[in-house]
């Protein structure tokens, strides 16, 4: 296929999709009015301009990375009751983390300096999150001054920076990544909710207009953010939906909603925001690729599913994998349906509509885990 040139507007589409995320994220997870609340609860008082970030993280340091190979982390735990088998050799996973940093004090979080956002780092995203890639290779997860949740209701526009500030950092992490840690190995890209806005962006800006990043590339786990196949994906250079479980140098996709959960809002703002092309995204198409077959569409039944992990506040590891949580169809405008929508601790943290986001990793964990290192092991296999 023939590769596209760069785009002039490179910037232009960067801060349209980071307005993408303010919109839909205020938009979906609440009403009017709860976004009203959340904007005085969260959303910080001062100006953007007036606060001091601090020095961009300096990546040669251990201590900017969340995880990275020769430190002990949460990203190596293993569910209770697996035992670790072989690591695929020679691969590496880039995963950047979601939002943990909740408090009104700053547009952008600190690396370190708030106690409970690195305690949501260690404790979900390190442990429920990165650790599904454990069996795939080794994994790399900078730290980075993260849009503060504030940001998402916020419709001065200060926000959108604070979401660009937090994307130089990924970029300069995953830039630092490939110069001096990646030695030629294939990679796993992956992320969670900003995290993965973050990863669509790098996408576009670092690794489709490389041609031999590109070919690296095992694939990009863009989980819990909406990703248009012909609005996104089309801009791509040819990274296109993963159609089956040892497709590599594509992408997977999906949000998560009970069997009879309401997307209307999650469908109404995904027609409405433009893609990465520019161009509204109304009439395209949400990929959904479904974590029990790693098939576009289509359903499959509980039995399929390999093993959830439930989020156990305050364990010091990961609880005994549930098998046959759930199973998983994919609707027709792209949302992923629960067949038998987990309850009780499961629904704690749920979000308008029955919106499972924050379980995303969670409920298909094992099939996760599994289908990383299937991919990686393909890449190997085609490319030796």
């Amino acid at each position: 296929m023939a590769k596209h040139k760069t785009a002039p507007a490179a910037k232009f589409l960067l801060a349209i999709a980071a307005i993408i995320v303010l919109i839909l994220i205020a938009g979906v997870i609440f009403t009017s009015n709860q976004t009203t609340m959340m904007r005085w609860a969260f959303v910080p008082s001062h100006e953007i301009a007036t606060e001091q970030t601090g020095e961009a993280p300096d990546y040669t340091d251990e201590a900017a990375w969340a995880a990275r190979p020769g430190i002990s982390t949460n990203a190596l735990l293993l569910p209770e009751g697996i035992m670790q088998t072989a690591m695929v050799p020679e691969a590496d996973v880039f995963y950047i983390h979601p939002t943990t940093y909740l408090s009104k004090d700053r547009w952008n979080a600190p690396l370190d300096g708030d106690e409970a956002a690195v305690g949501r780092r260690k404790n979900f995203a390190l442990k429920y999150q990165a650790s599904a890639f454990g069996l795939a290779g080794q994994v790399y997860a900078p730290k980075y001054r993260q849009a503060a949740f504030g940001a998402f209701f916020d419709d001065s526009g200060q926000g959108v920076q604070a979401l660009m500030r937090a994307h130089a950092d990924v970029l300069a992490a995953f830039d630092h990544y490939i110069a001096s840690d990646n030695k030629g190995r294939p990679f796993i890209l992956a992320g969670h909710s900003q995290g993965s806005l973050h990863a669509l962006l790098l996408l576009a800006e670092r690794i489709a207009v490389n041609p031999e990043l590109q070919s690296r590339m095992i694939a990009a786990y863009i989980i819990g953010w909406p990703v248009s196949i012909e609005g996104d994906l089309g801009t791509l250079n040819g990274i296109e939906p993963c159609e089956a479980p040892r497709d590599t140098g594509c992408v997977v996709s999906f949000q998560s909603f009970a069997k009879d959960g309401d997307p209307a809002a999650v469908l109404e703002m995904f027609a409405k925001t433009p893609g990465l092309n520019g161009k509204a995204r109304e009439g395209t198409t949400m990929l959904c690729s479904n974590p029990l077959t790693w098939h576009v569409g289509g359903k499959a039944s509980r039995e399929a599913n390999l093993g959830g992990v439930e989020v156990i506040p305050g364990a010091d590891g990961i609880g005994a994998p549930i098998k046959e949580l759930t199973g998983a169809r994919c609707g027709q405008r792209g949302i992923l349906y629960l067949n038998e929508p987990p309850q009780g601790s499961w629904r704690e943290f749920l979000m308008t509509g029955d919106n499972y986001h924050a379980y995303d990793y969670n409920l298909f964990y094992m099939n996760i885990r599994a289908n990383a290192a299937k991919r990686a092991q393909a890449w190997l296999e085609a490319h030796r």
